[in-house]
């Protein structure tokens, strides 16, 4: 072979592994739903009940509110609805639950089907999503928050119950259970739909038990994370594996009609 030939090609191969491979740029994941619509909520105080079991002095009593300090977060507008789990459920990320017509929230999950569907989302569109907190909940339901919860003065816990029973009662006032298409509550101050109606949301807040001291400020208190706080007309806490609380699985006060959620995307 022509020595000079060699060279060329020698040098032709120099060349060529010079210039950088250039691989296909690996596309962005797409959520197989148009995006998720959110609202900021701001930066805000406001007066907490620490929800759960409690007593004072061997009785049963509820704890006094406490201020505190909310930072800003972004949090769905609308709940988590039919269509969107159902596109959890065929990626196999999601456990199949009773399904409803579209149009309306998802229901009957538990609150590790919420933390699935947040995982799974999670990983579509490569940020973080969450679960809210109840102080965070509470924060974002703004006007239409309100607590159940019944000053025990001298009743024994039996009258507690049914006194805090009336009370979530009242709270519904004539509110049907019947599950209601998206937008049927309306919006409240901060621009969130639905908040705070008939379809309870799941948080990622314990429920609590402890004890108290005189003034009424926690004096022991431990998490019972088996017990998850929802939010709607009124607080509940519900076991978490519950996924129709309406038949049971409440651990305080009147049990939800309906539990779906909505979630918190995180900051980077």
């Amino acid at each position: 072979m022509n020595p000079s030939r060699l060279v060329a090609g020698a040098a032709a191969l120099v060349v060529i592994a010079a210039i950088p491979l250039m691989l296909p740029e690996r596309a962005a994941p797409e959520a197989p739903f148009a995006p998720i619509e959110l609202v900021e909520v701001p930066t805000g105080a406001i007066e907490y009940r620490p929800f759960g079991s409690f007593s004072r002095g061997g009785k049963v009593d509820a704890p006094e509110p406490v201020t505190r300090e909310i930072r800003a977060f972004e949090i769905m507008k609308y709940q988590v609805s039919r269509e969107q789990y159902a596109a959890c459920i065929a990626a196999g990320a999601c456990s199949e639950v009773s399904s409803s017509h579209g149009g309306v929230p998802q229901t009957r999950v538990n609150w590790q089907d919420a933390r699935d569907f947040a995982e799974w989302y999670s990983g579509v569109t490569g940020r973080t999503w969450r679960l809210p907190t109840a102080m965070e909940w509470q924060h974002a339901a703004a006007e239409r928050y309100a607590d159940a919860t019944v000053d025990p003065g001298d009743l024994d816990p039996g009258e507690q119950m049914l006194a805090n029973y009336r009370s979530g009662v009242l709270l519904r006032g004539a509110a049907r259970p019947a599950l209601r298409p998206t937008g049927s509550f309306g919006v409240n101050s901060r621009g969130l739909v639905d908040i705070a109606s008939n379809v309870w949301e799941w948080t990622n807040t314990c429920m609590e038990r402890g004890t108290l001291n005189d003034d009424g400020s926690i004096a022991e208190s431990e998490p019972y994370c088996w017990v998850r706080i929802a939010g709607g007309m009124h607080r509940a806490a519900i076991v978490d594996i519950v996924r129709d609380a309406s038949v049971g699985g409440c651990a305080v006060g009147l049990p939800p009609d309906h539990l779906g959620f909505r979630l918190v995307r995180a900051r980077h």
